[in-house]
């Protein structure tokens, strides 16, 4: 076992986040107080033994007061879609522990000062997930969390063309390098979705991979023209 990361709330965004903290051997729990997030990351947990599902009102006193933040755990990351929520969470954490790292999603680039304001690192959405998603894991700032794992991995945006071996193909018929997983799908008409083993893959379709570096030429293979 690496190192811990809470990730608090989100949906898709904290889906993909956690494949990835997983997938580079930590522990990640997710904590929220919607049953439909918890059963979006629940898929996970088969092949991630690792991820630990908390549903918790992450504004309550009581369980900040008592969470055991020791020094395994790298940061608490808050990335719900309402900049009040992640900012109230925000907050109440950084009242409790002055130390830990706290990273929160700015839906609004307005409101990132106030975040800044209390000693807690943003992400600012750019134009899509993807961009998102990679700033996240490689920043600056926050590499240190993922060395020397971070220098072995590649993240690639793939389109699909009309004559690619993965065209009108389901996820699950494609032979993709076990080290590597097809984290976010985006349509042509801009639709953002996590690929499931049933997801068709269509002409048009970006695909954003997570691979191993010595594996970016056998998924390129994969994918790609015939």
């Amino acid at each position: 076992m690496n190192r811990i990361f809470y990730i608090i709330e989100g949906k898709i965004l904290a889906y993909s986040l956690a494949k990835k903290l997983l997938l580079l051997g930590n522990q990640v729990y997710y904590v929220s107080k919607n049953n439909e997030n918890l059963e979006i990351l629940d898929g996970l947990k088969v092949n991630f033994p690792a991820l630990e599902l908390v549903k918790q009102d992450p504004t309550d006193i009581k369980w900040i007061e008592n969470l055991d933040l020791n020094k395994k755990v790298e940061a608490l990351i808050i990335i719900s879609e309402d900049d009040a929520l992640n900012f109230v969470v925000s907050w109440l954490l950084r009242e409790y522990y002055e130390d830990i790292k706290i990273i929160s999603l700015v839906n609004a680039t307005e409101n990132e000062t106030i975040f800044k304001g209390i000693n807690v690192e943003t992400l600012v959405p750019i134009s899509w997930m993807q961009k998102l998603i990679e700033s996240s894991l490689i920043h600056e700032d926050i590499t240190d969390f993922f060395n020397p794992y971070v220098e072995k991995l590649s993240i690639l945006e793939l389109t699909i063309l009309e004559d690619d071996k993965a065209v009108n193909k389901k996820l699950k018929e494609l032979n993709i390098p076990q080290n590597s997983i097809i984290g976010v799908l985006i349509r042509e008409d801009g639709d953002i979705m996590v690929p499931q083993g049933e997801t068709t893959i269509y002409k048009g379709d970006r695909l954003i991979v997570l691979a191993l570096k010595e594996q970016v030429n056998e998924v390129k293979e994969t994918l790609k023209s015939r």
